[in-house]
């Protein structure tokens, strides 16, 4: 168990890290554009992350995820220099949790891709700069790498599981 237990905690890990830089490109991000208007002079118009609901949603999936591998990364150092389990339902928790928490971290991603895509189809873009979408397509691209490191790790989890408490019947 000691090799998986490691793996484990540098997914564990990864996953900490690509939610964070998530989160952080998706707080800092904003777009200036000066819109032609018909009764002003051009108007400076700001938009932000929190201007869009599915990239507020994407926020919202990515500090879930984020709060969720902090907690995991500290039982998997703990795992890793024991080479044993807390306890019978931390682990069952872990398997099932790891697995809720990695699909809200991939809608999340699915909602930050999906909305960007749709942003770009817009006739010469008369809503965002490319700047923009360029950096919120960063952001789900880190979700999504939080979501598949989360899924692998689900995976050993159950896997540890499974060879330390299903058969010792």
């Amino acid at each position: 168990m000691g090799c998986l237990a490691i793996v484990n905690l540098l997914l564990r890990v990864l996953s900490f890290v690509c939610l964070a830089t998530s989160v952080t490109i998706l707080t800092t991000s904003s777009s200036d554009m000066t819109v032609a208007s018909v009764f002003h002079s051009d108007v400076e118009v700001k938009y932000r992350f929190s201007d869009f609901y599915a990239y507020r949603y994407m926020l919202a999936c990515s500090a879930a995820g984020f709060v969720y591998s902090l907690l995991q990364t500290a039982i998997a150092i703990i795992q890793a220099k024991t080479g044993d389990c807390i306890c019978d339902k931390l682990s069952q928790f872990d398997v099932y949790a790891d697995k809720i928490m990695s699909m809200i971290v991939g809608t999340g991603a699915a909602a930050g891709f999906g909305l960007t895509v749709d942003l770009n189809r817009l006739p010469s873009r008369a809503m965002v700069t490319v700047d923009f979408l360029n950096k919120e397509n960063a952001a789900a691209s880190f979700c999504l790498g939080g979501f598949v490191c989360t899924m692998i790790s689900s995976f050993i989890s159950f896997k540890i599981f499974k060879d330390d408490y299903m058969y010792d019947c």
